[in-house]
């Protein structure tokens, strides 16, 4: 197990606070939004180290902080019925992180902030009903008026949420659409090159093979010319030293 960096220790230190905040309350601490940013340049120097954290630590940090920005997002909006949905259509994968501490967390971020909106949205449905007549007296709405309202409430915000969860769906499979189209443009376009670069490579090779058959043959003819006239020399003195042996006799 390799050991963490300190740039990694941080980073796991201001997730947690920042998973606390928002926990707490995000509208209480606006340096939040503040610590995410933090967040977001950590994590780009994390992944310069050469001793980064493993492939599946990294997408754990990510998620996270991705979840934690999808909360941010959703606060920041101003409708109630399209911030109930933002926080709904959070996604999932963001609670499936090694860690269950951080699972429990991240979990419990979801469901807190979940049911406050709801409530915000539910109370603000509630005093949009009521009505005032024209002597400026309230009305008073029975309690089966209330009932019938409140599931007339329930129903739209219900019908709300499925035709964005179907407009997300939609854009997401084209989204997808393109990119498997632009991938697979890509992929096409590297097999070709890659073929190519196999019969250049082929190519290269066979001539590489002539070339080194000739130089080969050219070494074996050099040093056979080499030895042939090495013997020749040998030849030559040894004549030479008979001859010489034979004059000097005849002189004694």
């Amino acid at each position: 197990m390799t050991q963490m960096s300190r740039l990694e220790i941080n980073v796991r230190r201001l997730l947690t606070r920042c998973e606390l905040i928002a926990k707490d309350d995000p509208h209480k601490d606006w340096k939040l939004e503040k610590y995410i940013l933090a967040l977001d340049d950590m994590m780009n120097k994390l992944q310069t180290l050469p001793n980064k954290p493993s492939k599946d630590s990294m997408m754990s940090y990510t998620k996270r902080i991705d979840f934690l920005k999808g909360v941010i997002n959703a606060m920041k909006l101003s409708n109630p019925v399209e911030r109930v949905a933002a926080v709904q259509l959070l996604s999932k994968n963001s609670t499936l992180v090694n860690d269950s501490a951080s699972t429990n967390i991240t979990t419990q971020i979801h469901q807190k902030t979940i049911a406050k909106y709801s409530r915000e949205l539910r109370g603000e449905l509630f005093h949009s009903d009521k009505g005032i007549n024209k002597d400026g007296v309230r009305q008073r709405l029975s309690n089966s008026n209330i009932q019938d309202e409140d599931l007339d409430a329930i129903l739209k915000y219900n019908r709300n949420i499925q035709e964005k969860i179907a407009e997300n769906m939609l854009s997401m499979t084209s989204n997808i659409k393109e990119h498997a189209l632009a991938a697979s443009a890509i992929i096409k376009k590297d097999i070709g090159m890659l073929e190519k670069s196999d019969k250049l490579t082929d190519v290269n090779a066979v001539k590489l093979k002539k070339e080194s058959l000739k130089l080969e043959e050219h070494t074996h003819s050099k040093w056979r010319c080499w030895v042939w006239i090495m013997i020749a020399f040998v030849l030559v003195v040894f004549f030479n030293m008979v001859l010489f042996m034979k004059v000097a006799r005849k002189r004694v």
